[in-house]
Order: structure tokens, then C-alpha cells, then sequence
């Protein structure tokens, strides 16, 4: 009766290891996919674009504005830094989901092998165990064999 719930929450042990390999392989493919989409190079030239239209337009803006400037013998303007954005802080790396992918790939590989029954022989080297196996067993024969000789000996010398 204990045999019972034992194999039963093996195979229940299994499963939440199957379970765990699942939604960890998903939290790895999200890593790769936002990765990935970080480094399109679409959104890269987008981007791009866009910082050289607006630095376009503050040279423009600087060189109206020194003109009206000269105009009434003000101050030229300068030219204000515009901050440019390298596009990883625009996207938040999903570096918590590759690690706990990895670390449930571990736990569920645990589980599995812990709740899994034993593997069954293949057949691929049946051949072998077989040819192995009577290597055994007549090496076991000799041995007897010579242990009954020696057996003789001793009863039939004295």
C-alpha cells in the first residue's frame, strides 16, 4: 500500500518537473525575443532618423537665431546638446527571465530524473549485452568446473 502513493508522487514529482522545463524554455524564448527586438536594426535606423531631423533643425534654429541676434547686436545662441539615446535604455533587458529560464530548466531536469522511472534497455546493443552475458556465464562455468576438479582432488587424494 505504501508502494502505491510512492509511485504515484513520482510520477507527480515528474510532472511538476515537466511543468517547470515548459514555463522555463517560454521565459528563455522571451529573453531571445527581446533581445532580438533590441537589436533590430529597423528600429535602430527609425531612431536614427529622428536624432538627425532634430539636430537639423537646432543647427537651422542656431543659425536664424544668430541672425536675428546680429540683427539687434544680441548674444548669438548655442547650439544645446541634444541627448542622444543608444536605444538599451528604451527597452528593459529581460535578463531576469533568462536566469530564472535557466534555473528552472535545472530544477525541472531534477525532478524529471528523480520521479522518472528507470530507462528501458534499447536494442540497439542487444547483440552486445547478449554476447557479454554468455562471456559471463561460461567464464562461471569454468570456474565451477575447476572448482569441482579441485573438489576431486581433495576427496579423491586423501
Amino acid at each position: 500500500m505504501g508502494e502505491e502513493g510512492s509511485v504515484d508522487r513520482k510520477t507527480f514529482i515528474s510532472k511538476i518537473g515537466t511543468f517547470f522545463i515548459v514555463i522555463s524554455i517560454f521565459a528563455i524564448i522571451i529573453f531571445i525575443a527581446s533581445d532580438i527586438s533590441r537589436n533590430d536594426p529597423g528600429r535602430n535606423a527609425a531612431a536614427t532618423r529622428t536624432y538627425i531631423v532634430e539636430a537639423v533643425q537646432a543647427l537651422q534654429t542656431r543659425d536664424i537665431g544668430s541672425t536675428q541676434a546680429a540683427v539687434i547686436s544680441g548674444p548669438t545662441p548655442t547650439l544645446v546638446p541634444i541627448p542622444i539615446s543608444n536605444g538599451a535604455s528604451d527597452i528593459v533587458p529581460y535578463y531576469p527571465a533568462f536566469c530564472l529560464g535557466a534555473i528552472g530548466l535545472v530544477l525541472g531536469w531534477f525532478f524529471r530524473r528523480m520521479g522518472a522511472p528507470p530507462a528501458k534497455p534499447g536494442k540497439r546493443f542487444e547483440g552486445i549485452r547478449k554476447m557479454q552475458q554468455k562471456q559471463r556465464e561460461d567464464k562461471a562455468k569454468k570456474e565451477a568446473a575447476k572448482k569441482d576438479k579441485e573438489a576431486k582432488k581433495k576427496s579423491g587424494g586423501k
